[in-house]
């Protein structure tokens, strides 16, 4: 363990502390980078999975059990109340908080996502007061003074918080997500792959297709049944990680269109599922980043990544992935996917993919969070 001077005393502020989950495991991460440099780390959260440790501290934030917008109002309050009777070097926050010292933004503006929720076909889900309540929360985040520093995931997210809020330009800076590339590698011999295969019943030789991602309908399922069912092609086979209520539907869904599908649910090691598969696809309506994308790149996969993922912005079409320009177009998905059934064009890409992740690496990104801290300890509170 590398330990450093001047250790700080951080707050981390978020829903949960699991592995299971993106962002979920990202903040995971994060604690433990912190604990390996000599920190001391509290985590306010509303449900945790144990984790000993003599630095790291957890605190129960309560939650009112009132749908999810009154969940989302008391999180974010008593959290603040509870934040403001210690003393932190730094407060971090994540989604649905807003007392903080940097913020890590992987949402966007709320405005801007509702703006693309309708422009998309089928049903249009509307949560009135729960957005009421993330909106009142995202404003007083971005309008407290001094500012909090922020760290979007994406060009995407910085362009819009900007758009929206009068922040000063050097208070947001993109920060992309990172990859920790021994963990998401690609697979070392065939035992690996067959031991996931078998677990699925997915037979040696079908070219298996991953899908990874909670929420399916922004991420786009129904686009990538459909374009699976338009190959027509028995020897393919579709994995889905993740969950979502409306999973039946889609189970449904994929038998209707004739698809052979499997789905995993949420998986606290993906990366075994990233290593056995052949092809991942990523065709999501609204992402401002997309770790699954960064991660399956990272395990040597060619992948399909959507040009409304914040991940596009660091891919090289026909490079390291292919980029799909319409999410909701399900034939170009299929023509991506008919270039992928071939094993030289998956091997080429995938090779290029591990390249392009491995300059994205988890240690650097979390150690250009720990800068930023300095930064915001060694400067006055926040920017103002």
């Amino acid at each position: 363990m590398r330990t450093i001077l001047n250790p700080l005393r951080i707050a981390i502020n978020h829903t949960r502390f699991s592995l299971a989950g993106g962002i979920e495991r990202h903040v995971y991460r994060l604690v433990e980078h912190l604990l390996s440099r000599g920190h001391e780390v509290h985590c306010f959260v509303r449900r945790w999975e144990p984790y000993p440790h003599p630095r790291l501290h957890f605190h129960a934030v309560p939650v009112l059990p009132f749908g999810e917008g009154v969940k989302a109002l008391s999180f974010a309050y008593a959290s603040a109340f509870l934040l403001r009777r210690q003393r932190f070097d730094i407060i971090h926050g994540f989604t649905k908080t807003f007392r903080q010292d940097v913020y890590t933004d992987g949402a966007g503006s709320l405005d801007d996502y509702l703006a693309a929720l309708r422009g998309w076909r089928g049903p249009l889900k509307l949560r009135p007061l729960a957005n009421l309540a993330l909106r009142h929360l995202e404003r007083r985040r971005f309008q407290a003074r001094p500012a909090p520093r922020v760290l979007a995931m994406s060009r995407l997210a910085r362009g819009q918080i900007l758009a929206r809020y009068r922040l000063p330009e050097r208070a947001v800076e993109v920060l992309y997500g990172g990859v920790d590339a021994e963990e998401f590698r690609p697979a070392t011999g065939s035992t690996e792959r067959e031991a996931v295969r078998c677990a699925l019943e997915t037979p040696p030789e079908a070219v298996t297709v991953l899908f990874a991602g909670s929420d399916y309908q922004r991420k786009g399922l129904d686009i990538a049944i459909e374009a699976l069912s338009r190959l027509r092609r028995p020897d393919v086979v579709l994995w889905v990680l993740g969950r979502d209520r409306r999973r039946a539907a889609y189970e449904r869904l994929a038998r209707q269109k004739g698809i052979e599908a499997r789905f995993a649910g949420l998986e606290r090691r993906p990366q075994e599922f990233f290593r056995a598969a052949d092809v991942f696809v990523f065709p999501s309506r609204y992402d401002i980043f997309g770790n699954a994308g960064l991660e399956a790149m990272a395990s040597g996969l060619a992948a399909v990544i959507s040009a409304s993922a914040g991940v596009s912005e660091i891919v090289r079409d026909g490079v390291d992935s292919l980029i799909l320009r319409e999410p909701e177009d399900a034939g170009e998905l299929t023509s991506h996917l008919e270039t992928l059934l071939d094993p030289e064009t998956r091997r080429r890409l995938g090779k290029n993919a591990r390249e392009t992740a491995l300059r994205h690496r988890l240690e650097a990104h979390f150690e250009r969070v720990v800068e930023v801290y300095r930064e915001v300890v060694d400067g006055p509170a926040g920017v103002a």
